[in-house]
């Protein structure tokens, strides 16, 4: 099933007449079809892997001025290779990782229903490598909450000149698919905001509560953001606190994870990016990544990047290569 996938990727991009890099097919308004992939690097003391971590295909369109569809199958950790034992991993399971529809009443409201991105932050709408501007995500970005739904999402703007926007979300009911979730939860409903205050500056903010499966944790969710870009870098930061309370036993404890980070535009293909990490166990503590992109076209990622750990025996070096067909 996995050469499948990878046949009908490279196919499209190779052979299709109306195909554009980073674009896709277009067949028409209601079919377009495109992909991504990616490979990645990893060395430290402890080990040196290469990895040909995504393939996915997607395909979206509408299918009406307000009625419309997203759809993406992904294979994750294809193939993995252990450069110091000489040892490989194959995995050939293609999973559901989005699949939604979206109708638009107004403005104010719209609704999407299905298995789509949590709509909290930043990184959490970068999901897959070549959008990402480092190779490794924060540790906040799978700790904190359920990166995925499967569920009702209404959202809109609430004032026409669309500097304020919110998300209402709910599920109530198990995941689409199982597979390759960060957190499995039994229901999760929250509310998101967004508030841009002109081009360069933007504040956001999440509650919400979640049950995880196969546990009796509740865990009580409350985050904040903060975004500025101009034409020579950005800065973003997301935090959260979590309440995690044992139903059962009703035993509680606190976690608090955020990250800082700050990118440099060298020039129109190259940046520099730095970022720093904070979560409140002792295993884990603080994180510092130094990196470096380059994109010879947008849809087109080559990052490296040096991570430096609280236990030093922790620190890599990551390289990957992306591409959003």
């Amino acid at each position: 099933m996995k050469y499948i996938l990878l046949f009908i990727v490279l196919t499209i991009s190779l052979v299709a007449k109306d195909y554009e890099i980073g674009y896709g097919y277009k067949v028409n308004d209601a079919l377009h079809i495109s992909g991504y992939l990616s490979t990645e690097y990893s060395g430290s003391t402890k080990s040196n892997k290469f990895e040909f971590d995504d393939l996915a295909l997607l395909a979206y369109g509408n299918l009406s001025g307000k009625f419309s569809y997203f759809l993406e199958l992904e294979s994750s950790s294809l193939y993995k290779y252990d450069l110091d034992t000489d040892e490989s991993f194959n995995h050939s399971i293609i999973h559901l990782e989005r699949a939604y529809v979206d109708y638009v009443f107004s403005y104010r409201y719209k609704i999407r229903l299905g298995k789509q991105i949590t709509p909290i932050g930043y990184w959490n709408y970068e999901p897959i490598n070549v959008l990402r501007d480092t190779t490794s995500n924060p540790i906040y970005s799978y700790r904190t909450f359920p990166k995925l739904l499967s569920g009702i999402d209404v959202y809109g703007r609430i004032n026409q000149d669309g500097h304020l926007n919110y998300h209402a979300f709910i599920q109530a009911n198990k995941d689409l698919d199982q597979e390759a979730l960060n957190i499995k939860s039994v229901y999760f409903y929250g509310i998101s905001l967004k508030y841009d205050l002109d081009d360069l500056l933007s504040l956001g903010g999440a509650l919400g509560t979640y049950k995880i499966r196969d546990t009796n944790e509740v865990v009580n969710l409350f985050q904040l953001d903060a975004i500025y870009k101009n034409d020579r870098g950005e800065i973003k930061t997301e935090l959260a606190y979590n309440d995690i309370r044992n139903d059962v036993s009703n035993v509680s404890n606190q976690s608090f994870i955020g990250y800082i980070q700050g990118k440099y535009y060298i020039n129109d293909k190259e940046a520099l990016v730095s970022r720093y990490e904070y979560i409140n166990e002792k295993t884990i503590g603080h994180i510092g990544v130094l990196g470096y992109s380059y994109r010879p076209i947008y849809p087109i990622s080559i990052k490296t990047e040096y991570q430096i750990h609280s236990d030093n025996s922790h620190n890599k070096v990551l390289i990957s290569f992306s591409v959003l067909f």
